[in-house]
C-alpha cells in the first residue's frame, strides 16, 4: 500500500551547574531586533542533557531551545484558537535535514542532510553527528529507548550513513515508517555536535553525557545559553547559525518564580513577557486581564489516571470498572479547570486520518453503577484505597479532591497521598501504589503504536507500571502493524480493536486534558502548542517598547 505524498511531504525550511555556565562555542548574536523575552519559570533544569534523564517542563524547554532534531512538524495556524498555532502532526520539514525520500519496499527512509550547518560550538554538522547522537541514545541512561519504541529498537543496525551528508533509517515493518518519523520528529531526536562531546569523553563517561549535563550547547539549537545560574535564572542568545535561520528575539532569560500565584502577577503586571507552569484557575483570571493573552487550544497535556492491577483492590477489573465510574469528570473540568479543559475517549488522536471511535464508552460519572460493580464483585462498601500523586502539580491534588468527594457516593473511601517528586518517582516506579494520578503528554501523539505502547510494555515490567497485560490487546496492535501504513483505514480498526480491550481491562483513566497553563505580556506573540507541551521561542517575538 502506498502513502499519501501529502503526508509524508518533506517540506524544506529555510565549573559546574551550580556556578555560572559559560557558551561553549558560538560566535557573537548577530543582527536582530534587539529584543528580549523574560520567561517566567517554576525552576531551571537539574542537568542539560537529556540523556542524563532530566525531567519536568524545564527540561523540555532546554532542550528545544538548544537543540535540533533532523525533521518536525510544521506549524499552522489553531482552528480553535486565533492567537494560536499547533503542529500539523501528518507532516513534516527538514530542520537538519533537507529533505528525504522513501524506498520502493516502504521500510528505508533515506535523509539528505543539509549542508553548511555548524554547531553551537562551530564545529562542522554532517552524518557521523546522527550515528553518535543515537549511539549515545542506546548506550546510556537516555529515555530516547523507551519513547522511541517500537519503531527504533536497534540504531546500529537500523541507521546507516551512505556519505558525510547522507543517511538512511530502515524500519522492520512497513507500519513502523510513520511511527519513525514521529519519533525522530521529536525532542528525543535532538542530534548532537559528536566532535565536541568527543573531546570531554572519559574512560567512565564514553559519551560524555556527565560533562553535557553541566554545560550545555552541545547540539545545533535556535539559542545558545549564556549562563546559567542555579535556582535563579538561565540567559539565551539567539544563534546565527541556526539551520532555519536565527531567530527574531536576540536575548531569552527564564527567571526562576517558584510560586505559581506570583509568575501570573508578574505576566499580569507587564513585569515578564512570559508566564509558564500556571495553574488552572491562574489562566482563567488571567483571561480577561488587559495585555495578557492565553490560549485555549485542544492539547495532549492529559490528566491521567493509573491503577496498579497486580495487588487488591484493583487486580479485579469490575473495581477498576467502577473507578472509572465514580470520577466526576465534568465537575474536575468545570471546578479545577475554569472550563480550560476538554474530555478525553481513548488513547489515540481523534483528529488521526481514518480515526475509528467504534465501541469506546465516553467518560460519564455514575455512581450507582460504580457501587453495583462493587457489589458484583463481593465489596462492603465503602472500599478503601489510596491516591499517589505529587506535589509539584497544584491541579492534581484539587482533582484528586473532586475525586476524593464524589466517589464516596460511588462506593470509595478515597485517601490522599501527597508526596514530593522524588518520592513520586520511586513509588512509581516500584509500582508501591494503589491508584496514581499525574499530569503529563504523550509527546509523540500521532502515532498509533507508540501511544498504545507507551505506557503497556509487552514484555519489561519497568516499563509497564500498571502492570496490565492482554494477550488481545497485543495482537490487535501487531495486526494494526502489520497492516502497514500506520494511518490507513485497514490499521485504524485494528488499533480500534486495541483500544475496546484496553477500555475494557480499564488499567487506565483518561480524565481531562489541559489547555495551555501559559501566558504572555506586552505585545508578545508565536505561541504554538506542541506535543510536548512547551514553547518553541524561535517562533516568537516581542513588540519593542516605545
Amino acid at each position: 500500500m502506498s502513502r499519501p505524498p501529502t503526508r509524508l511531504r518533506l517540506i524544506a525550511a529555510a565549573a559546574t551547574i551550580a556556578a555560572l555556565v559559560t557558551a561553549c562555542g558560538g560566535s557573537g548574536s548577530g543582527s536582530g531586533d534587539g529584543t528580549t523575552i523574560v520567561e517566567a519559570v517554576a525552576t531551571v533544569p537539574g542537568g542539560l542533557a537529556f540523556d542524563a534523564k532530566p525531567g519536568g517542563y524545564e527540561a523540555f524547554e532546554y532542550t528545544l531551545l538548544t537543540g535540533a532534531t533532523l525533521i518536525r512538524n510544521p506549524y499552522r495556524q489553531a482552528a480553535d484558537d486565533p492567537n494560536a498555532q499547533t503542529q500539523d502532526l501528518y507532516a513534516f520539514e527538514g530542520v537538519l535535514a533537507e529533505s528525504y525520500e522513501l524506498s520502493p519496499d516502504q521500510k528505508t527512509f533515506t535523509f539528505h542532510l543539509r549542508q553548511g550547518v555548524v554547531s553551537q560550538a562551530g564545529n562542522p554538522f554532517d552524518a557521523d553527528d546522527v550515528l553518535y547522537s543515537y549511539q549515545r541514545k542506546w548506550k546510556t541512561a537516555s529515555i530516547a529507548k523507551a519513547i522511541s519504541f517500537p519503531a527504533i529498537s536497534d540504531p546500529d543496525t537500523q541507521l546507516k550513513k551512505i556519505d558525510d551528508h547522507t543517511v538512511s533509517w530502515t524500519v522492520a515493518e512497513v507500519g513502523h515508517g510513520f511511527p519513525l518519523l514521529a519519533v525522530i520528529s521529536k525532542i528525543s531526536g535532538e542530534i548532537y555536535d559528536k566532535e565536541l562531546l568527543e573531546q570531554h569523553a572519559t574512560a567512565d563517561d564514553p559519551y560524555a553525557v556527565n560533562w553535557s549535563n553541566t554545560n550545555g550547547n552541545f547540539g545545533f539549537g535556535p539559542y545558545i545559553m549564556e549562563s546559567y545560574q542555579d535556582g535563579q535564572q538561565i540567559t539565551y542568545r539567539a544563534n546565527p547559525n541556526y539551520p532555519l535561520g536565527k531567530p527574531p528575539t536576540d536575548r531569552i532569560i527564564q527567571r526562576v518564580v517558584p510560586d505559581a500565584a506570583n509568575r501570573a502577577s508578574l505576566v499580569r503586571n507587564g513585569d515578564v513577557d512570559v508566564a509558564v507552569q500556571l495553574r488552572p484557575s491562574d489562566v482563567a483570571a488571567l483571561g480577561s486581564a488587559p495585555g495578557v493573552t492565553t490560549f485555549s487550544t485542544d492539547t495532549n497535556n492529559f490528566l491521567w489516571a493509573f491503577m496498579q492491577t497486580r495487588t487488591a483492590p484493583f487486580d479485579d477489573v469490575r473495581v477498576r470498572q467502577a473507578m472509572f465510574k465514580a470520577i466526576p469528570y465534568q465537575q474536575i473540568i468545570d471546578q479545577v479547570y475554569k472550563g480550560r479543559a476538554n474530555p478525553v475517549v481513548g488513547l489515540l488522536n481523534p483528529q488521526a486520518p481514518n480515526y475509528v471511535s467504534t465501541g469506546l464508552v465516553e467518560q460519564d460519572y455514575d455512581p450507582a453503577g460504580a457501587k453495583a460493580l462493587l457489589a458484583e464483585a463481593g465489596h462492603t462498601t465503602p472500599v478503601p484505597i489510596t491516591i499517589l500523586m505529587s506535589n509539584a502539580v497544584p491541579d492534581l491534588q484539587e482533582a484528586a479532591v473532586q475525586i476524593q468527594s464524589f466517589a464516596a457516593d460511588a462506593g470509595f473511601a478515597v485517601t490522599l497521598d501527597v508526596v514530593p517528586p522524588a518520592v513520586f518517582q520511586e513509588r512509581q516506579t516500584g509500582k508501591q501504589y494503589q491508584m496514581m494520578m499525574m499530569r503529563d503528554m504523550s509527546v509523540s501523539f500521532e502515532s498509533p503504536p507508540y501511544s498504545l505502547l507507551l505506557a503497556y510494555n509487552e514484555t519489561v515490567d519497568a516499563r509497564n507500571s500498571t502492570m496490565w497485560r492482554d494477550p488481545a490487546y497485543y495482537a490487535a496492535v501487531k495486526a494494526g502493524v502489520n497492516a502497514g501504513d500506520a494511518l490507513s483505514p485497514e490499521a485504524m480498526a485494528y488499533w480500534n480493536q486495541a483500544e475496546q480491550v484496553w477500555q475494557a481491562g480499564r488499567p487506565q483513566v483518561q480524565i481531562a486534558k489541559a489547555q495551555p497553563l501559559m501566558a504572555f505580556a506586552n505585545g508578545t506573540t508565536g505561541f504554538v502548542h506542541r506535543t510536548d507541551n512547551v514553547l518553541d521561542f524561535s517562533m516568537m517575538s516581542k513588540t519593542a517598547s516605545d
